[in-house]
């Protein structure tokens, strides 16, 4: 489904559907391709990440609510021929796509990260 998709699943252990991800960054190009670079956080593994995707052969595009900050509830890359791609709003950018190829172009793992516990936050 999705080209090095081990990549994220290497990190996370599972590949996520980005709930609460920031979007760093989207792009679209006239040749049919969307980049998006999203940076997610499992809290409670502890474990956070910047992730690429890019996706080519893109048609029936439908995106809207960009904004200042975006942030996703939940992307969905559907397999077929052609792959449906819904991007589910927190925040600002919402839509959906279809696309011959999805890849994962980069993961950053953020080591540094550490959750704050309910007793150090209260």
């Amino acid at each position: 489904m999705l080209t090095g998709s081990e990549t994220v699943t290497a990190i996370f252990g599972y590949w996520p559907e980005f709930a609460d991800a920031r979007v760093l960054s989207f792009g679209f190009s006239t040749e049919g391709t969307v980049s998006l670079s999203l940076s997610y956080i499992d809290a409670s593994l502890g474990k956070s990440a910047q992730v690429s995707l890019a996706f080519s052969g893109v048609r029936d595009l439908d995106l809207g609510d960009l904004a200042s900050e975006n942030v996703l509830d939940c992307l969905t890359v559907a397999s077929g021929d052609p792959m449906t791609v819904t991007l589910e709003p927190c925040i600002g950018l919402r839509g959906s796509f279809t696309c011959t190829a999805a890849t994962v172009t980069g993961v950053s793992s953020n080591n540094s990260f550490k959750p704050n516990s309910l007793r150090e936050s209260a």
